[in-house]
């Protein structure tokens, strides 16, 4: 968890997830992020069933490309994507804005040395 935080809070990107605080007492860690609503892109593919064209098809695509781009250009990898850890913004189903979550088996990279699964900084 302490990882996905380190990765979290070093991203900031339109569509990563934001994580805004971590708070913690004796016992429990909290996570305060902010609120995607529209479910996971797997549930949302089913759901959408025929309506699913080309057209949406390349405008989700591209942004999971975007941030890829972008947790690559800051040496992250992400290690665990699938469609469960991508997240839609909002429930309307015509709204396809999304944002990558889950970075736990997130780590970073050097070109030339390859994966630090310690996660210190690169």
């Amino acid at each position: 968890m302490m990882n996905e935080l380190k990765v979290l809070q070093k991203c900031s990107h339109p569509h990563i997830i934001k994580v805004t605080e971590l708070l913690e007492d004796e016992e429990n860690y909290y996570i305060v992020s902010e609120l995607l609503e529209g479910g996971e892109l797997f549930e949302r593919l089913v759901k959408m069933e025929k309506r699913y064209d080309e057209t949406k098809a390349a405008f989700i695509v591209k942004q999971v490309l975007l941030a890829l781009n972008y947790m690559h250009q800051m040496q992250i990898t992400h290690r665990d994507l699938k469609p469960e850890n991508i997240l839609f913004e909002y429930a309307d189903d015509d709204n396809l804005n999304l944002k990558i979550a889950d970075f736990g088996f997130s780590c970073y990279f050097d070109p030339k040395e390859g994966l630090d699964t310690t996660l210190g900084s690169p």
